[in-house]
């Protein structure tokens, strides 16, 4: 999700928390939400020479993010360097001061790859975020500020051994796969495998703007890609999307439940859809996950699984 664009636009005319109204009551009752944000928020920076498409989120995005009840974002990804150092740095004061976590990114390296802690009923949850799609300039170094990245995957593997060691349940955010590919690749596949063997509990994909299927690998959930959220779009594929639900065990196999959103034209603002519109989007889901040996139950406009 961004802040930009026709995005920007909506929020210059109707504030931050608009984008929301409509998933807010999906959003808002987790102990843990989460969002990729695909951009800084400030006023602050220049676009990045040599870029395609450059992001800066409003201001009044950070105040949206809180009112919907997000409690932490990923800022691994291809657009979190957009305008520099100068709004990486800025977004995240903005996001500390409206109370939300962020992962993926950081002053330094060290700060990049180190997991967000969130205290929650059932125990501390750990987030931790990285990207594959790398443009340069935008890894953290040792005195840079930037994003983290699977490049290292033995410096991964151990930052998620590391983190199930300190809390009861960890989330993996990754920033990956092929843009507009509804299946996910070997190399995602691989990647989600090896952190959940490293202890991760839950892997959440995003890069491809299009939604990739569900998937159980020894009680563990993988979602290859949960499409986009809060992002204009020219094509109907594109402004299909969900929100997943999910219920952890300390044992046993995930439960949760899939609402079917479409992301309005032309601003790109997400609701929940009903009747065919849902079925378009929870029939894509369901084969791309029993594909993956997972089957999604259907009732009305949801899909769930347990």
């Amino acid at each position: 999700m961004h802040g930009d664009r026709n995005v920007g636009k909506y929020i210059d005319k109707h504030g931050g928390e608009a984008v929301f109204a409509k998933v807010k009551p999906y959003l808002e009752a987790a102990e843990v939400a989460f969002v990729n944000l695909e951009s800084p928020i400030s006023d602050k920076g220049s676009p990045v020479p040599g870029k395609e498409f450059t992001f800066r989120s409003r201001t009044a995005l950070a105040a949206g993010l809180a009112y919907a009840g997000i409690d932490v974002v990923s800022l691994a990804n291809n657009h979190a360097r957009d305008y520099g150092a100068a709004a990486l740095l800025d977004t995240f004061v903005r996001l500390e001061a409206a109370g939300i976590k962020w992962a993926g990114a950081g002053a330094d390296a060290s700060e990049a790859r180190s997991p967000a802690l969130l205290e929650t009923p059932a125990g501390t949850v750990a987030v931790l975020a990285l990207t594959g799609i790398i443009p340069s300039g935008f890894p953290a170094g040792a005195d840079r500020p930037g994003v983290a990245t699977t490049s290292d995957q033995s410096r991964l593997l151990a930052a998620v051994q590391s983190a199930a060691e300190r809390a009861d349940y960890v989330i993996v955010s990754f920033h990956w796969g092929v843009e507009y590919e509804g299946v996910a690749n070997a190399g995602q596949k691989a990647l989600a495998r090896k952190v959940i063997d490293a202890g991760a509990d839950l892997v959440l994909g995003h890069h491809p703007h299009v939604i990739q299927g569900l998937e159980v690998y020894k009680n563990k959930l993988i979602a290859y890609s949960l499409g986009d959220f809060v992002f204009d779009h020219y094509k109907r594929v594109t402004g299909e999307a969900f929100v997943l639900q999910v219920t952890l065990q300390p044992d046993g196999p995930p439960s949760g439940k899939i609402i079917p959103v479409y992301l309005s034209d032309p601003w790109g603002i997400p609701a929940p859809v009903h009747g065919r519109e849902a079925d378009v989007i929870l029939d894509r889901l369901a084969r791309f996950s029993s594909a993956l040996g997972m089957q999604l139950k259907r009732s009305g406009d949801i899909a769930s699984f347990e």
